[in-house]
């Protein structure tokens, strides 16, 4: 018996090969994976089907790694059917840009308030919900410590990076622009 071709006696396209419909399932299986990343909070954020939602949620009771595999297949289905793929891909990189953009000012504010005391001025009228005194404290007790750095490896350009003041001064101004750009 012969096989049967996707192409029929006019050479015409049947539609696409085994390969590229599994390369779609996998694209699909990928933005489960990053939809997994997501915290709770983006995930109600994002109008997705209550199954397709519960699905989510259950993946992270599997107990093995067999049985998240087969569950992330299933999620890749529950999408393909919900015809979701291109709402979910557009509301992934909204996520995506908005948390580049919240690192990128917080980064950005660090160093403006650790250059300059007129930068407080300028963050309490920006962001008025923030309490006051541990930012400068978290300010003051960056800017000695950097300063210590400095003194002890003045050569060094990691001396920043090495601060435990110096992080603990961005998660702060970081969560701070997040509550703010969530409201």
């Amino acid at each position: 018996m012969p096989r049967q071709s996707r192409f029929d006696d006019d050479n015409e396209y049947d539609g696409p090969s085994k390969t590229q419909v599994k390369q779609a399932m996998h694209g699909l299986q990928d933005i489960g994976t990053e939809l997994l990343k997501l915290s709770g909070a983006q995930l109600n954020g994002i109008g997705m089907e209550p199954r397709l939602r519960e699905a989510l949620r259950e993946h992270g009771r599997m107990p093995t790694r067999e049985a998240k595999r087969r569950h992330m297949q299933f999620i890749g289905r529950l999408i393909r059917e919900g015809d979701q793929e291109s709402f979910l891909r557009r509301a992934l990189d909204q996520i995506k840009a908005g948390t580049t953009r919240v690192l990128a000012e917080a980064e950005l504010w660090r160093e403006r308030l650790l250059e300059d005391d007129a930068a407080m001025t300028q963050w309490i009228e920006l962001y008025p919900q923030t309490e006051v005194q541990p930012l400068r404290n978290l300010v003051r007790n960056a800017r000695r410590e950097l300063a210590k750095l400095d003194a002890a490896e003045p050569e060094s350009s990691t001396a920043r990076q090495k601060s435990a003041a110096y992080k603990s001064l961005f998660q702060a101004l970081r969560v701070i622009v997040a509550a703010n750009d969530a409201a």
